[in-house]
């Protein structure tokens, strides 16, 4: 017998380690763990980005004409899903269309009239689409499931199912074989559903009460398989994960003795932060997300939260006392605030030294409970995706034009620009703010006609001439060249760090005819001073370094090897050597034109090198 086919269709916001369809994959999962459906369909799930083209998408889904398609939808992928559904019906009838996720859950009527849908889905969807297919399958209709809409239907909360409280009775989407970890280089992990908290911005805890939670038999098995794997990274899906004080803990030192080389991204309340489990998050190769959004109570009360500013100051500081990686979120026109107030969050946020900054204007996100108070906070929003906030009451539009170039000065300077170890370095020198100094450094990114697109090496260029400007300013230009070096050992750690380890690196034979190539992590610096003294600014002020010690030309040579960030400090030769590395010429030809004597020295350093994934040798 020929099995029905069902195709599950994620369109991702672009391409990227991120895009990973776990949402699909987990329907996909429930649905074979059926014998009654699995014997009759066929289900698989498909990728694109939202870069694809509606008629791309329409064309490659039907390339084998399915029986069925399931489309997740969200904020960023709603237009092309349903310009691609109406594309799809026009030509091909009598495939049924249906979506579900989080716009679905929002708005299930309104999606319902914006495309062809034979039915949406609201809510969770594994046990619902259970009961559909089974129902489709055995010819019965789909009238009086809770939770799914049929065209003409009416918004009734007595049709929503109720949520699935025991997430183990689910199969895993990994430890059922239906996603292969292999397949991508960051993958999404469930641990729970739900949140303890009821902010008014978010879509997470609305119409479910508490956190329901994966057992940790289960979450042992995932790691088991993802470190059998060789997963590299993995984004917690908790909106909370710390909450179960205990329990994430527990987890913690499971993930150490299970999977201890993934790279983790936890997202986190401070509320539940003490010193024993910041030394756990210290201890893995992790970093954590923070909500802050606003540190001024009267205006988080207005989206049901609070902040007790010293309180949070205190427990992040017990994260910079481990050395964990953090970062913390802003939000920009949150009803009562203004662009003074947010000025002044953002001076405290970057105040904490977080290892990065995210700043995001309001989105009045449907089915929040901020999307109900739209008109009694007077909010002028968007009125379809992405439901940004156009203007308020505190925010005028113009404002929050000035509050995105503000928000895209520290995206660029500060998080792509990995100034966090160096910044406030300069803001004490010079004596300005935070905000003053991004926001001059606003009105330099003026004259760049698509900043957001600058490379790495680019910004460091860019920050070095800013920064330079700056000193002058304030009448410190005698102590730009010190800053100068730093600006560029910090850049070059950050372009190595994000520039990742060359695997296929090692140990290998070579001679004079031997071809070599930096590897993408390796940058050669020529500095003024000695490397080793300037690790000493910060313990000293540019001017006691002055005092203290001499220009000395100094070369080093930053690297990736398996991922860690290292320097070696190398000779003027050894410098001449590395810049000549293109993958082009072989090293005799290097020496030659260099006028390089002195091979056994060479040699011993090529060794090294290559050992330490900083080289690699081009095979013929």
């Amino acid at each position: 017998m020929k099995k029905v086919t069902l195709k599950l269709v994620s369109i991702h916001i672009e391409k990227s380690p991120q895009d990973v369809p776990l949402a699909a994959a987990s329907l996909k999962a429930q649905l074979d763990s059926v014998p009654s459906i699995s014997r009759k369909l066929d289900v698989s799930f498909h990728d694109y980005t939202v870069d694809n083209s509606a008629d791309f998408i329409a064309e490659d889904i039907c390339g084998n004409i399915p029986d069925m398609i399931g489309f997740s939808t969200y904020l960023w992928n709603r237009h092309i899903v349903c310009e691609t559904c109406r594309l799809i019906k026009k030509k091909f009838p009598d495939i049924k269309l249906f979506a579900g996720g989080v716009e679905a859950t929002a708005l299930p009527l309104i999606l319902l009239d914006s495309a062809p849908f034979d039915f949406v889905i609201k809510g969770e969807g594994e046990i619902v689409l259970t009961e559909v297919m089974n129902r489709l399958l055995n010819g019965k209709t789909l009238k009086k499931i809770p939770g799914v809409f049929l065209k003409g239907a009416k918004a009734n909360p007595g049709k929503d199912q109720q949520p699935v409280m025991d997430l183990d009775v689910l199969p895993s989407p990994y430890l059922s074989g239906t996603m292969d970890p292999c397949r991508y280089s960051r993958l999404w992990w469930e641990l729970s559903r739900g949140c303890p908290f009821k902010c008014g911005f978010c879509f997470e805890s609305r119409g479910v009460a508490g956190v329901r939670q994966i057992s940790l038999e289960r979450i042992r098995e995932e790691l088991e398989l993802f470190e059998g794997k060789k997963v590299n990274q993995i984004f917690v899906l908790d909106p909370t994960f710390n909450c179960d004080l205990k329990r994430a803990k527990k987890i913690l030192r499971m993930i150490l003795k299970t999977a201890p080389l993934i790279h983790y991204t936890f997202e986190i309340r401070t509320e539940f932060i003490d010193s024993e489990l910041a030394g756990l998050f210290a201890g893995l190769h992790c970093s954590l997300q923070v909500g802050l959004q606003s540190i001024h109570p009267e205006v988080l009360a207005n989206v049901n939260r609070t902040i007790n500013t010293v309180k949070f100051a205190e427990k992040i500081s017990l994260l910079n006392q481990a050395g964990t990686i953090f970062g913390l979120d802003l939000i920009y026109g949150l009803p009562g605030d203004t662009p003074d107030g947010f000025k002044e969050s953002l001076n405290y946020a970057l105040g904490l030294q977080p290892n990065h900054l995210d700043i995001f204007p309001l989105a009045v996100i449907p089915g929040t409970a901020l999307y109900d108070q739209t008109e009694s906070f007077s909010l002028n929003c968007l009125k379809d995706a992405p439901y940004t906030l156009i203007s308020s009451p505190g925010f005028s539009q113009a404002e929050m034009a000035r509050a995105e170039s503000l928000k895209n000065a520290c995206e660029i300077f500060y998080n792509r620009g990995g100034a966090t170890g160096w910044m406030f370095m300069a803001l004490e020198t010079i004596g300005i703010d935070p905000v003053g100094f991004l926001s001059d450094f606003a009105g330099y990114l003026s004259s760049c006609e698509q900043p957001l697109k600058l490379t790495k090496e680019e910004i460091t260029v860019m920050q070095i001439s800013f920064v330079k400007e700056q000193f002058i300013r304030h009448n410190k230009k005698n102590l730009f060249t010190v800053m100068e070096d730093i600006i560029a050992i910090h850049g070059a750690l950050n372009s190595s760090l994000y520039a990742g380890p060359l695997v296929t690196a090692g140990k290998g034979k070579f001679t004079d005819e031997t071809v070599f190539c930096l590897s993408p992590g390796t940058i050669s610096l020529s500095l003024k001073y000695d490397f080793d003294e300037l690790m000493t600014v910060g313990e000293l002020t540019f001017e006691e370094f002055l005092d203290n010690y001499r220009r000395k030309k100094t070369y080093l040579v930053v690297y990736n090897r398996g991922g860690a960030v290292k320097t070696m400090t190398i000779d003027h030769t050894l410098s001449r050597l590395l810049r000549s590395f293109t993958g082009i010429e072989t090293l005799q030809h290097i020496c030659e034109k260099e006028n390089i004597k002195s091979r056994k020295k060479i040699y011993e350093f090529l060794e090294v090198a290559v050992n330490e994934q900083l080289i690699h040798i081009i095979r013929p």
